[in-house]
């Protein structure tokens, strides 16, 4: 009889979003390229830090300005955005984050902007709503079928969309924290898990229903099912 951290494993594969990039457009159509190393660690440790599926931060990050290869000089877009996420400076003015700690929230710094743009994006529905807050971002369902796509490709290049996390890190909930059977808001409640418990990453990371997902054996109550990677922290 399989093991339930196998059974667990091969679970986790049917959560993985099917890859395809034939709705991109314009400067991003076909696969997006390789994600350059500091923008790679700025969109991961901002997942991370805000709780969110760092690829939806690297799709815009593609669609955008492919990663900052359109920013030089931090021109100003035929639209009025500027930057490496292409904000425009009203929107700055409300959400732009000073990301690298320096004192001044640059919207021409990539190490402000991805901030800036987790930000933004969860203040406008993200992650319960990937598709209303990529549409806030960017006024067009094409733009956000863009995204998502871009999403898609790098979650499966890169491994992912998981905020630091790997199996076998020791974790514990930030408030009391539903475990599902599969990954997916609408799965089975498994238990309840309380802030304090730990527990081990045992597979993962996948999205689903717009949240990042970790196979989880809760060892205080030897309960095995999946957790959403916002309300986890390092035990």
């Amino acid at each position: 009889m399989p093991s339930r951290r196998n059974l667990l494993k091969k679970v986790g594969v049917t959560g993985v979003a099917a890859l395809t990039t034939a709705g991109l457009t314009g400067s991003a159509a076909g696969a997006p390229g390789s994600i350059p190393s500091h923008y790679l660690d700025e969109y991961q440790q901002t997942g991370q830090q805000y709780g969110i599926d760092w690829t939806y931060l690297a799709g815009v990050g593609w669609v955008e300005t492919q990663h900052g290869q359109y920013e030089a000089g931090c021109d100003t877009s035929s639209a009025g955005a500027k930057g490496p996420m292409q904000f425009m400076p009203s929107t700055w003015d409300a959400y732009g984050v000073d990301g690298d700690g320096n004192g001044v929230a640059n919207i021409c710094d990539y190490r402000d902007a991805i901030p800036a743009a987790a930000n933004y994006l969860t203040a406008s529905g993200a992650p319960e709503n990937w598709d209303d807050a990529l549409y806030a971002y960017n006024h067009s369902w094409s733009y956000v079928s863009d995204v998502k796509n871009a999403a898609a490709y790098y979650r499966d290049a890169y491994g992912g969309g998981g905020g630091g996390f790997s199996e076998g890190d020791r974790v514990t909930p930030t408030t009391a924290l539903n475990t599902r059977k599969r990954p997916g808001t609408e799965s089975t409640r498994v238990a309840t898990v309380s802030a304090g418990e730990v527990g081990e990453i045992v597979n993962g990371p996948t999205t689903e229903d717009g949240y990042t997902w970790w196979g989880m054996h809760w060892l205080d109550r030897d309960v095995w099912g999946w957790s959403v990677e916002r309300y986890l922290t390092s035990a």
